[in-house]
């Protein structure tokens, strides 16, 4: 693996969470409201459906919202919120992960288009969160903007490092891309389940001695080998899905649930003497492939043995899709 000796990010929906978690706060400090919590409440906020369905970009959306709530602009609207209630958009998790990699003897830096378009510099160098950096680009000064190459250099050139030793989070997935055209090693962030995104910046800055899917296998052998079903539970996506030998049965927790009492014996007096092991075979981005072996006594004392491949695919550190493939070793083959 090669070696990277720097951390770059981009500030909104990164360090930044997106405005919705905040807006509740605002409008309690401001008695100002403001329509729509986008992907928190989808249901509810007709212009995010709009968004969802291609019909408005990123930008458009913040704008109506901006707009309908009395703002200029998004920009104007966010510069508001930053200023009034600024702790309730910092994501502690980006945080914590700039701290650590600074305590690793790394560099960090930030990489923005909007930065000073929305606050000036006064109040970034203000915030703790950007107190201790080794740079701090806003794309604008140079008259460019991400994914523009020019942008992604003259960050490595300020953070002081060559770009193929930078490893860069954003949310949007050209700037990403951008990144790795320069010889970055982009990561995206997912903004409604960014840990996946920050906890694969760890793996590769080295500061986590268990990479995540070493982590999540030994999670799940340790869920499964004490037959401990909400433990099991924690470890699926509420969406998630269950296909077992090619078949679909089960969607959803309650489902999920049911199908592991029911079908595999977890949550009742059906196994004695078990022992379980999951092995991670192959990872990949958010998929994942395991090996599963289990031995057991059923209660008249039956030996049971079973083997399964396993494919997870995740969403954030939950399996949103589970295929397994089982069968049942004959005794005495």
């Amino acid at each position: 693996m090669p070696s990277y000796e720097a951390l770059l990010l981009d500030i909104g929906d990164v360090i930044m969470s997106a405005p919705w978690r905040a807006l509740d706060d605002f409008e309690v400090a401001t008695g100002r409201k403001v329509e729509g919590r986008g992907a928190l409440d989808p249901d509810n906020d007709p212009l995010w459906q709009e968004r969802l369905a291609g019909s408005l970009s990123y930008y458009d959306y913040w704008n109506q919202i901006a707009t309908r709530g009395g703002f200029d602009d998004w920009r104007s609207l966010f510069r508001e919120i930053t200023t009034v209630v600024p702790d309730s958009l910092v994501e502690p998790a980006a945080v914590a992960l700039m701290r650590d990699t600074k305590a690793a003897g790394h560099r960090v830096g930030v990489l923005s288009n909007d930065a000073y378009s929305i606050n000036d510099r006064a109040f970034f160098e203000g915030r703790p969160e950007f107190a201790d950096l080794d740079a701090f680009v806003d794309a604008s000064d140079l008259g460019v903007r991400k994914p523009h190459p020019e942008a992604y250099l003259a960050a490595a050139k300020a953070l002081g490092v060559p770009p193929e030793a930078v490893v860069f989070l954003d949310d949007t997935p050209e700037c990403v891309e951008g990144a790795r055209a320069v010889g970055m090693f982009g990561i995206h962030v997912d903004p409604q389940a960014p840990g996946a995104a920050f906890e694969r910046a760890r793996e590769l800055l080295g500061l986590v001695t268990e990479p995540r899917a070493r982590r999540l296998v030994r999670m799940a052998e340790e869920a499964y080998g004490a037959q401990d079903l909400d433990a099991i539970m924690r470890l699926f996506h509420p969406d998630a899905i269950v296909q077992w030998n090619g078949r679909k049965v089960a969607a959803g927790h309650d489902e999920i649930r049911r199908f592991h009492v029911e079908t595999l014996g977890f949550g009742e007096a059906r196994r004695r003497d078990y022992e379980l092991r999951k092995m991670l075979r192959a990872a990949q981005g958010d998929t994942i492939a395991v090996e599963w072996t289990s031995r057991y006594r059923t209660p008249d004392g039956e030996p049971r043995e079973g083997r399964a491949a396993e494919l997870w695919t995740l969403r954030g550190d939950l399996v949103i899709e589970w295929h397994a493939y089982y069968h049942r070793v004959a005794q005495g083959a």
